[in-house]
């Protein structure tokens, strides 16, 4: 009979990768990030496009992306007032 052992968790050593978030990373270490602004910019241009005219479906997943764009923008500006912050201080 075999004896039941349990899992052991993740070491926290282990579960780093997770963590590495090379666009934001890259993103930040630029003083403005208006390439990125830009993009985001045209892509919602066009998302709005599809909530005034696409199908039900469409306008509901345009709505959604437009949503996660506006929260990814909130992060960016608080992470960017974070990071001239810990600029400020050091």
């Amino acid at each position: 009979m075999k004896a039941d052992r349990k899992e052991q968790p993740p070491s926290a050593k282990d579960d780093v990768g997770w963590r590495s978030f090379p666009e934001f990373e890259q993103l930040l270490t630029t003083e403005e990030p208006a390439s990125l602004l830009a993009k985001v910019e045209k892509t919602c241009r066009q998302l709005h496009e599809v909530v005034q005219s696409g199908s039900e479906g469409d306008q509901a997943r345009a709505k959604a992306a437009m949503t996660a764009y506006g929260r990814s923008l909130d992060l960016l500006r608080i992470l960017t007032e974070e990071r001239d912050k810990a600029a400020q201080q050091g």
